[in-house]
C-alpha cells in the first residue's frame, strides 16, 4: 500500500504534478469531485457537500449536526481511499487525517503568486486583475476549510514530507523528485500495518455517522468499541426505541460483521410527576 497526498495552490501545477504523479505510477487519482461521488453514495449529494465549502459563522450554528455528519464521512471516504493503497489523494485534508500514518508521503506544491498570475492567463486568458481575484479567492477558500475542520494552517510546514516550488521546475522534474521519494525505504516502511488501521478508522466514522442521524448530538453519550468488524456500542440512550434504532443503524454499515449491544436506557423524570 502506497498513498500520496498532494496539497497544492491553484495556479503552482499542482493538479497538473498529481495527475501526472497517478498516472506514471499506475495510482487512482482522487480529487474533490471523486471524493464528492464518494460521499454521494452515503445519501450526501454535491449540492449539500458544496454548502460545507462556505465559511461563515452564521451558517455553522444552524447546521452543526450536518457539520459533523460530513465531517465523518469525509473521514470514512478518505480513510477508504487510503486503505485500498496505490492513491494520490488530492486535496479535502488528506494531510492532515493520514498524518503520521506509515506508507503516506505528503505534498505540498506551491509558486509565487505572480507566477501563478502568468499561469492562470495562460491556461484561461483574461487579465491580471481577474486571475488575481480568481488566486485570492482559492486561497482564502484552501486555507477556511481546512481551518474551519481540522483548525491547522494549510500553510504550516510541518503537515508535509516535501514541499516543492514550481517557480523554477518543470512538471517532468517535480514528478521525478516525487517518484524518487516514493522508492525510499521510509516512504515504503509499514504500509500493510497503515491498511488495517485505515480499515477500522473508516469503519468507526460509518458508524458514528450513522448514529449521529439516529440521535443527533447525544452521539455523545455513546461509546463505540470496533474489533474485526464487531461493534460495541456503550453508554446510554434515552428510549428502548433509540436503542433499536442504533442496533439497526449500525448493523446496515457494510463491514460490520456484528452490533454488541450495550446501550443503557435512561429515563428522566420531571419533578413533581
Amino acid at each position: 500500500m502506497s498513498v500520496i497526498t498532494i496539497s497544492r495552490q491553484l495556479g503552482s501545477l499542482g493538479t497538473e504534478i498529481a495527475q501526472t504523479v497517478s498516472e506514471r505510477l499506475d495510482y487512482e487519482y482522487v480529487d474533490k469531485e471523486k471524493i464528492g461521488e464518494a460521499l454521494a453514495a452515503y445519501d450526501l449529494p454535491l449540492s449539500e457537500v458544496e454548502k460545507f465549502d462556505e465559511k461563515k459563522p452564521p451558517f455553522w450554528g444552524s447546521w452543526q449536526t450536518q457539520r459533523e455528519k460530513f465531517l465523518h464521512l469525509l473521514r470514512a471516504v478518505i480513510y477508504d481511499f487510503a486503505s485500498k493503497g496505490n492513491v494520490v489523494i488530492v486535496g479535502r485534508g488528506g494531510q492532515v487525517l493520514l498524518k503520521d500514518l506509515p506508507g503516506v508521503l505528503h505534498l505540498r506544491i506551491v509558486a509565487p503568486f505572480e507566477v501563478r498570475i502568468r499561469g492562470i492567463i495562460e491556461q484561461e486568458g483574461g487579465d491580471e486583475k481577474k486571475a488575481a481575484q480568481l488566486l485570492r479567492r482559492s486561497d482564502r477558500d484552501s486555507a477556511g476549510f481546512i481551518r474551519s475542520f481540522f483548525d491547522v494552517d494549510s500553510e504550516d510546514p510541518n503537515l508535509y514530507d516535501l514541499v516543492i516550488n514550481t517557480q523554477k521546475l518543470s512538471i517532468d522534474t517535480a514528478v521525478e523528485m516525487i517518484l524518487k521519494v516514493m522508492q525510499s525505504p521510509e516512504t515504503k516502511d509499514g504500509e500493510e500495518k497503515a491498511a488495517e488501521k485505515l480499515a477500522d478508522l473508516a469503519l468507526i466514522q460509518k458508524v458514528e455517522a450513522a448514529l449521529l442521524s439516529v440521535v443527533g448530538g447525544d452521539l455523545r453519550h455513546i461509546s463505540i468499541r470496533i474489533e474485526d468488524g464487531v461493534v460495541t456500542l456503550g453508554g446510554t440512550v434515552t428510549s428502548g426505541v433509540g436503542q433499536e434504532s442504533c442496533q439497526r443503524a449500525v448493523a446496515g454499515i457494510n463491514g460490520v460483521k456484528r452490533v454488541e449491544n450495550q446501550l443503557s436506557v435512561i429515563q428522566y423524570y420531571r419533578p413533581g410527576t
